[in-house]
């Protein structure tokens, strides 16, 4: 409570201040755990077309994929969950993938054609929309929240059979 007040005097003080923004995002990502909200977000797809998180997830349980075409364990992971995807999208389930990519998306959309990613993919260059931050994990390659339909955070960085177990109970 102590910190988000802070934040809140600082921010209005000094809206502009780098210091605000990753006060804020540090606030943001202390909230990534089981049981917290999950961060919403706008960032483009490949297209160029924005997408709002909290739309395109809404009234389903949904996995935020977090993964860059330069991790090989994001993308390992994100492999792992196509046949869970598969078997549970028309049940109310859905994955939004955000890879975090520099300097260009060419790497990205290797990685989705040759990985066969099937569901919607965003793209966080250069880190400019804060993502990694706000979730937590501005240092790591990548991460997964599972969210219920009620916007709560379900599982951080849950395995393939991790998501299918719980998804059994939700669907």
């Amino acid at each position: 409570m102590v910190g988000k007040a802070v934040a809140e005097i600082y921010a209005k003080r000094y809206p502009a201040a780098y210091s605000t923004r990753w006060l804020q995002g540090w606030l943001a990502g202390c909230n990534t755990k089981v049981g917290g909200d999950y961060f919403d977000f706008t960032a483009p797809d490949l297209e160029g077309n924005d997408h709002t998180l909290s739309k395109e997830i809404a009234g389903r349980v949904a996995l935020i994929d977090l993964w860059g075409s330069w991790c090989a364990s994001c993308r390992k992971h994100s492999k792992e969950l196509i046949p869970l995807y598969d078997k549970y999208k028309d049940r109310g389930f859905t994955v939004v993938g955000v890879a975090r990519e520099y300097d260009n998306a060419d790497a990205m959309k290797t990685a989705i054609k040759r990985d066969g990613y099937p569901w919607l993919n965003l793209l966080e260059l250069d880190d400019r929309l804060g993502i990694w931050k706000r979730y937590g994990i501005g240092n790591a390659g990548g991460g997964r929240f599972l969210v219920g339909r009620d916007g709560k955070i379900l599982a951080v960085n849950p395995d393939a059979a991790q998501v299918e177990a719980i998804l059994e109970d939700w669907l």
